[in-house]
């Protein structure tokens, strides 16, 4: 039986520090792999990295303070919230932590600042809200990206990242987030659908596929007030619909007009008009508590999907992803300092490069949906699951409810395998096929693996 991924990268890491023992980022390296999966939110000022952060922790904790525009503020789990400040010079000291309508606050800090927070998705990944620099990310495991667009300066931050023989050899680990989803369409209730497409197309763009794994449109206050809705403010949008729409139409056209009208300004500045208008659309049609009304907007508004991508995409991904972090590091300490053990560390690096599979995987399930030619529906979903698209435990790649016996599991997984091989050899499939399959292959051998044979 083969080692794992994460057993051969740390024994690299371990040899690596043995010939560079002065070097203290190997040494972190070490320690980030006890820790959960750290995910940046990286973005220009303005682009809603806050916003988003709420979104995923599910309650209003972004932002908790005027932090420098070098500052990073890292979000975990914890017991109760706390904030730790960890000044360039000097040792760390709790900071007081002043809780608000709209969230905690606390003073600034000078240097980095950790917020504990008692959060279910902060047990599975670290936060990350980035200077507008991004010149954090290589502390990051993973990357949101958020930009208005996806023209080519907006994908120019995300290009520099990728200059390395590792970043080129192993999956992106970064999403890209179309963060203004509710301005499309001038912000009227089809925006989070036109944004959707918007985000699909640019997912089909190779251009764009060489930078990132998937692309998503968000409609960040939608997004983080669906997470956030109080019984207050569902009564308000309930209000708002039952209104004769004569006296709320003329009212939702603007900013200015909404608030000549006496309308809520609370509402606006937690949902922004194209959400008032959308919230007040879903009250009108069914979604009459507050439970389904922000079910519907989370959906609507992107956050859905993101999370389930981040969910298995990343979050399931997690010793990849850490492997990829690791050898990132090894990369640039090798690349940096000659030693007698410099060259032999580079061959087994790029073994692992040429060997691992998971890295493979992690692209084709993200290139699944754009293959310029597509699989059978049942085909897709098949290679999609088999590649660890639905879980990365043997049952889920195998569509199995429940765990099975050894014998039963080998007995799926060489149907399968039988299956790929003849898609990878040729046939019908061309070529984006055969290539998709031939990783579907390795995967079912990597399956066989595990299971002893």
């Amino acid at each position: 039986m083969t080692t794992s991924l994460a057993g051969t990268v740390q024994a690299l890491l371990d040899d690596t520090l043995a010939a560079y023992p002065q070097v203290v980022t190997l040494r972190h390296q070490r320690h980030r792999w006890t820790e959960p999966l750290r995910v940046a939110v990286a973005g220009r000022a303005g682009t809603g990295k806050s916003t988003l952060v709420n979104a995923l922790i599910g309650d209003r904790v972004a932002p908790v303070t005027a932090p420098g525009d070098d500052t990073t503020v890292w979000y975990q789990d914890g017991a109760g919230p706390r904030a730790t400040a960890y000044p360039r010079d000097g040792d760390p000291f709790e900071l007081p932590l002043t809780m608000t309508p709209d969230g905690p606050r606390t003073g600034q800090a000078d240097g980095d600042l950790v917020i504990h927070w008692p959060s279910r998705a902060l047990r599975q990944m670290t936060l990350l809200d980035t200077p507008a620099d991004g010149a954090t990310l290589d502390d990051a495991d993973a990357v949101l990206h958020l930009t208005p667009a996806a023209r080519p300066a907006d994908l120019e931050p995300l290009r520099a990242h990728q200059h390395s023989a590792v970043a080129r050899a192993t999956p992106i680990a970064t999403v890209l987030v179309l963060s203004r989803a509710d301005e499309v369409n001038g912000g009227r209730t089809d925006a989070f659908v036109t944004a959707r497409q918007i985000a699909r197309r640019h997912g089909r763009d190779p251009a764009v596929r060489d930078v990132c794994l998937r692309v998503h449109a968000l409609g960040g206050l939608a997004a983080a007030t669906a997470r956030t809705l109080t019984d207050a403010e569902f009564e308000t949008v309930a209000h708002l619909a039952a209104l004769p729409r004569a006296d709320t139409d003329g009212a939702l056209l603007s900013t200015d007009r909404y608030l000549r009208a006496g309308l809520p300004p609370d509402l606006l500045h937690r949902l922004g008009l194209p959400g008032v208008r959308l919230a007040t659309v879903l009250a009108r049609t069914g979604h009459d508590t507050r439970l389904t009304l922000a079910g519907e907007l989370a959906r609507r508004s992107g956050v859905t999907e993101l999370r389930d991508t981040i969910t298995r995409g990343l979050i399931a991904r997690t010793e990849a992803l850490k492997a990829r972090a690791t050898l990132l590091a090894i990369e640039s300490v090798l690349d940096g300092q000659w030693t007698p053990r410099t060259d032999a560390l580079r061959v087994r690096l790029g073994r692992i490069l040429a060997e691992a599979t998971e890295f493979r995987e992690m692209r084709l399930v993200a290139a699944l949906p754009e293959l310029p030619v597509r699989f059978a529906t049942d085909l897709e979903a098949e290679a999609h699951r088999l590649a660890g698209g639905d879980g990365t435990d043997i049952p889920s790649r195998l569509g199995l409810d429940e765990p099975a016996d050894a014998p039963t599991m080998r007995r799926y997984c060489d149907e399968a395998l039988l299956r790929w091989q003849v898609l990878a050899e040729g046939g019908t499939a061309d070529r984006h096929q055969r290539r998709a399959a031939a990783v579907v292959v390795e995967s079912c051998a990597a399956i066989l693996d595990r299971l002893g044979v």
